[in-house]
């Protein structure tokens, strides 16, 4: 899978298959995307060849662990996060694939933010916040 900014300034490749994805209502997530929710996927770092340099701007998560948010220097899209609870790994921004127009979210989180107006399958789980063990939830998408 290919994917990139909107510049085209980084691109990715991605190898295997793309895990589950999900979708998170909160402020952040609202704000980063400039719309009612961010769609993500966790995926291993070393599944992603990059091209470009990408910039990092650190903040502190809902978790308390250190997130690392990566973006685009020049078109400012945000890419993928990383945190210091799992560094192998990264939330990649489903947004920012070539291809996303298939992939629906498994689950929900921060749905007590969610935008008015958005309708949800009621069929797919969803968190008013979200789990204790965040890390397992998304294992088990």
């Amino acid at each position: 899978m290919e994917g990139g900014c909107l510049c085209g300034g980084v691109r990715y490749t991605l190898s295997g298959e793309l895990p589950p994805a999900y979708a998170c209502h909160c402020r952040e997530c609202k704000k980063q995307t400039s719309s009612a929710f961010s769609m993500s996927a966790v995926v291993a770092f070393a599944r992603i060849s990059v091209r470009g340099e990408p910039k990092c701007h650190e903040r502190t998560a809902h978790s308390g662990a250190s997130k690392q948010c990566y973006f685009c220097p020049d078109c400012g899209t945000r890419l993928w996060n990383r945190s210091s609870a799992s560094p192998g790994k990264v939330t990649l921004k489903i947004g920012t694939l070539d291809d996303s127009a298939a992939i629906v979210p498994q689950g929900h989180l921060w749905l007590s933010y969610k935008q008015a107006g958005i309708f949800l399958d009621p069929d797919v789980p969803g968190f008013d916040t979200q789990p204790d063990d965040l890390s397992a939830w998304r294992e088990s998408l």
